[in-house]
């Protein structure tokens, strides 16, 4: 009899632990649009509708970027950045017309992902700085609101 209440509630524990990780996969990914051509990994992307996830539920750091169309598609790693987000949501360095993905907030995930700043972003932010100096533009940061699949 022990051993038989033993099996049914390692049954239970099993199908409660296997719904927690299908709950953690789902809010592990989000639908975004966004109105502009921006850059992640190094890979120009254009104005759409994207997903974004996780690679493997046992890699938080890399992330697949993908135009629910399938067509571009970029991925990246990223460093953790601070607690855990509360909405999902993509935030970008924004240089004049340029565009740079620099934030993902994916809610479900255990914190907010930096992307670091590559040689063609570092550049556009000296000749943002440069313009500024001489009564130009100057470097922005706009955050653009998604949903979690």
């Amino acid at each position: 009899m022990k051993k038989q209440i033993s099996v049914a509630l390692l049954g239970l524990a099993l199908l409660f632990a296997s719904a927690a990780v299908a709950s953690a996969q789902a809010a592990a990914a989000m639908r975004i649009h966004v109105p502009f051509d921006f850059v992640a990994g190094k890979k120009l992307l254009r104005a759409g509708d994207y997903s974004v996830r996780r690679v493997s539920d046992a890699a938080a750091s890399g992330l697949i970027i993908q135009r629910e169309d399938g067509g571009d598609a970029a991925v990246v790693i990223t460093n953790a950045n601070g607690g855990a987000p509360s909405r999902a949501a993509l935030t970008f360095r924004q240089y004049g017309e340029h565009y740079f993905l620099a934030e993902v907030s994916i809610p479900g995930t255990a914190s907010v992902r930096r992307l670091p700043k590559d040689g063609a972003e570092k550049k556009a932010e000296r000749e943002t700085v440069e313009e500024a100096a001489n009564g130009g533009g100057e470097a922005r940061t706009v955050t653009v609101v998604g949903s979690v699949r």
